[in-house]
């Protein structure tokens, strides 16, 4: 036990087993004495805190929290060799502009899904929110925004306005709706490159991560993804990123005043 600052060598094992379930995305503390025990004292002994969190920052890590309902929750800061970089999640392209366009395209899905999931401030700041989205729901919102966008620059041409703010986003849209929207492979497969595959890996990828849960809804015949605790701390770091507040800005949500929801109501992934 550590005690004024004065840290142990249990106490450093003891860390860096805090740390390590947070590799562990799919283990949540309630299932887990000794990862509830270790939670419970990152929250009562702030000694033990600031050692989490100076182990986290050697190992070229940051704790965005430790709580019940999420578990240790780390990201690696830039430059980790934990770093998971866009342009090899995305790698899919031979040719060095194809692989620029996946990286972008890829990074968008990521954007909406967040955005989709948590549309309002109190949705992100309410520890019992659960958000759901479906690839269709993330894909079609953001194709109408790219309609949007492409009505908002075509005015702003015809009234010779400045042009639209957000001019790096405004291109991934333009490259986002420029690509098929669903297609097959000849062997039957969903197309790697549609915009469908694309939201599709985006959304597996978070669930390998223990960031989404997948359910079936069987009425409707598809996958609904539910956020978890760890996410939502996630996107709350995300948020403060100009480019999550421009994404709000351009549309890819319903505006902070409408009251509906992508909420889960039950088990069943019923949304509404």
């Amino acid at each position: 036990m550590s005690h004024a600052g004065v840290y142990g060598q249990d106490d450093a094992e003891a860390a860096t087993r805090l740390i390590g379930f947070a590799f562990r995305p799919r283990l949540l503390p309630h299932r887990d004495a000794e990862y509830a025990a270790l939670v419970r004292r990152f929250d009562e002994e702030p000694a033990f805190e600031d050692l989490v969190r100076r182990c986290a920052t050697g190992l070229g890590l940051q704790v965005l929290g430790v709580t019940m309902r999420a578990g240790a929750v780390v990201v690696p800061v830039p430059g980790s060799v934990f770093e998971t970089r866009l342009e090899s999640y995305a790698r899919q392209a031979r040719q060095s502009h194809q692989r620029e366009a996946e990286r972008v395209l890829h990074g968008l899905a990521h954007l909406a899904i967040a955005a989709l999931c948590f549309p309002r401030p109190q949705d992100l700041a309410d520890d019992s929110y659960v958000g759901a989205v479906t690839a269709a729901v993330v894909d079609k919102h953001v194709r109408h925004t790219c309609q949007e966008l492409a009505e908002r620059s075509a005015e702003a041409q015809e009234n010779s306005d400045a042009p639209l703010e957000a001019p790096e986003l405004e291109r991934a849209w333009r490259a986002y709706a420029r690509r098929s929207e669903a297609g097959e492979t000849t062997s039957g497969q969903v197309a790697a490159t549609t915009t469908e595959a694309i939201v599709g890996k985006a959304l597996r990828y978070l669930v390998d991560k223990g960031l989404l849960t997948e359910s079936e809804n069987l009425e409707l015949a598809v996958k609904v993804y539910r956020t978890t605790g760890r996410y939502q701390l996630q996107v709350r770091e995300l948020a403060a990123v100009d480019v999550y507040r421009e994404l709000l800005l351009l549309g890819v949500v319903p505006p902070a005043d409408v009251t509906e929801s992508l909420r889960v109501t039950g088990d069943d992934g019923t949304l509404y």
